[in-house]
């Protein structure tokens, strides 16, 4: 019985093999960098999706997506990105209210902050408001804490946004100059080979794979995104300018695809979200401004 399953097992799994082998030679391949016009016109596509979406999109509150927003338009200068960002400021930046998240967007302001107040947040959320307020108390916690060590995402492989998520914060704390700064760069640079590896065999082009580039481009790694990747990024843009951060792979009835999403394997319809639109439009904002090796 048991030779009976391995000789029915073998030639899928041989297919497996395949075709995993074809995804990573297509995913490292070597193509043309992006060009300028091509960077361009991904932005002003991605822009208008904002504006088209401004109304749903200034209903979430997710304060990092909103820090894009915030430095794309600072970035580009476009005045439509400023105008969107000015909206979010007014709805959710007021400055008399103990906003835990304002000295994300301003320099020199303190926030008074105790863990009892974010200790139902994410673990990576803590770690953002310890990195904006560089608070003692907090930087004891031991959630906090291990997250200033280069292999804290080792314990956790089923994260598959857990080392953008510990760059993110690493990078907050660097702008904010909290903590030992050389050590802090150190760490940067292993998170920053962590990432390279991960785009190297993940190849699914979904929500976390925009957040890996977008972090290699963001910490100073630019010259480490290989081309291909951000071809897969452009690729990856819909029609109306948006990113879903699902892969389809075929059509189903109903609209449904069968793809790769951020969980793996999945069955979902495709459709633009504000959490990968904004990642992508910051993409594209520093690729604009910076000269980097897979640009032209």
């Amino acid at each position: 019985m048991l030779r009976k399953l391995i000789y029915l097992f073998l030639p899928l799994l041989a297919v497996g093999a395949i075709f995993y082998a074809n995804l990573v030679w297509d995913n490292n391949r070597q193509v043309e960098p992006l060009s300028r016009a091509e960077i361009n016109r991904s932005l002003a596509s991605s822009i208008e999706w904002l504006e088209e979406n401004e109304e749903e999109i200034l209903n979430e509150n997710n304060p990092m997506l909103w820090w894009m927003i915030g430095q794309s338009a600072t970035l580009t200068k476009d005045r439509r990105l400023q105008v969107l960002f000015s909206k979010y400021e007014s709805r959710y930046l007021n400055r008399r209210q103990n906003n835990l998240w304002l000295p994300l967007f301003v320099d020199n302001v303190w926030v008074p902050v105790r863990y009892e107040d974010i200790a139902l947040y994410p673990y990576y959320n803590k770690y953002f408001i310890y990195a904006m307020t560089c608070d003692d108390e907090l930087g004891r916690q031991p959630v906090i804490a291990a997250q200033n060590e280069p292999d804290f995402c080792e314990a956790y492989p089923l994260r598959p946004a857990c080392v953008t998520h510990q760059l993110m914060g690493i990078r907050i704390m660097q702008r904010k100059n909290c903590g030992d700064q050389e050590k802090l760069e150190s760490v940067v640079k292993v998170l920053q080979e962590k990432i390279g590896r991960q785009l190297t065999w993940d190849t699914r082009v979904v929500d976390v794979y925009l957040q890996r580039v977008l972090m290699l481009i963001e910490s100073g790694a630019g010259d480490r995104v290989k081309p291909v990747w951000l071809r897969h990024v452009l690729d990856a843009q819909t029609e109306v300018g948006g990113w879903d951060g699902f892969e389809p792979i075929f059509l189903l009835p109903g609209g449904y695809s069968f793809g790769f999403s951020g969980r793996g394997i999945d069955v979902q319809k495709s459709m633009d979200n504000f959490h990968a639109t904004a990642q992508g439009v910051f993409i594209m904002s520093l690729l604009s401004v910076r000269q980097v090796e897979t640009v032209q």
